[in-house]
């Protein structure tokens, strides 16, 4: 009785101090110069963000700075890459990762399985695949619409 008591006091205890990292607004005068390096697209408006997206973009300068140059590298390009896709791919990725991430574990296991077997394929044979699956879905959808009337 008296170690479910602690557990609970310890349970409250750790939630009330949770809940109370975003009870409060961050003053963008109190971050760091390099905190306030990285968040510089959101100086004008920092005040008028809501606290969770304060915390949330804070949490992710704190990130960026544990980051190696490596790192920062790889991710700057991913980002450059991110935003020359069209909305409609961005919307089609961001879907595709929310399906993924409600898999359980061996299918996600699965997929990098088969992502690490791509790669391994020289350039060319990852072209032919990509046409050749490609055409399998055009062919698909197609097969779906008019299967459909």
């Amino acid at each position: 009785m008296i170690k479910l008591t602690l557990k609970l006091i310890l349970f409250i205890f750790i939630l009330f101090f949770s809940l109370n990292t975003f009870a409060s607004p961050i003053d963008w005068f109190k971050l760091m110069p390099e905190e306030q390096k990285i968040l510089r697209p959101y100086a004008k408006n920092w005040s008028t963000l809501d606290e969770e997206k304060q915390h949330k973009l804070y949490n992710i300068s704190q990130e960026w700075l544990q980051m190696t140059p490596e790192q920062k590298k790889r991710l700057k390009k991913r980002l450059k890459d991110w935003k020359r896709l069209t909305p409609t791919a961005r919307k089609d990725i961001k879907k595709w990762f929310e399906w993924y991430q409600q898999q359980p574990e061996e299918v996600k296991q699965e997929i990098q399985l088969r992502k690490m077997w791509f790669q391994k394929l020289s350039i060319k044979e990852q072209k032919e695949m990509e046409l050749r699956w490609k055409h399998s879905s055009k062919s698909n959808s197609y097969a779906q619409k008019t299967k459909n009337r």
